[in-house]
């Protein structure tokens, strides 16, 4: 679990917001975003409950027969697999992106 500590305060931007240019070259990045979103704050929620999570002074995570607990950590630990491939299918996007400003149709 010491990805919470190391990785917890890594955020995308917040200030960059998707743009219209953004959701017609790769409408899917409009639900992703949300999704990005609600795995942040299922992360802040679960170490907010179970703040034992973050680990001792060794980063050693702590929760003996603590089966919720384990079962958060399970869930923490795929919140963060599932934003490092948001970011890296963003980067994809990105780098693909072949739709400008002025190739709007209107």
């Amino acid at each position: 679990m010491n990805r919470v500590a190391q990785g917890g305060t890594r955020r995308r931007n917040t200030a960059a917001r998707l743009t219209l240019v953004d959701v017609l070259n790769a409408p899917e990045l409009a639900v992703l975003d949300v999704l990005e979103h609600a795995a942040h704050l299922a992360k802040v929620a679960l170490i907010a409950q179970h703040p034992h999570l973050l680990g001792d002074e060794n980063g050693q995570s702590v929760h003996d027969r603590d089966l919720i607990g384990q079962h958060a950590a399970e869930v923490i630990d795929c919140a963060f697999a599932l934003s490092r491939a948001l970011r890296r299918y963003r980067v994809a996007i990105a780098n693909a992106s072949t739709l400008r400003d002025d190739d709007l149709p209107f």
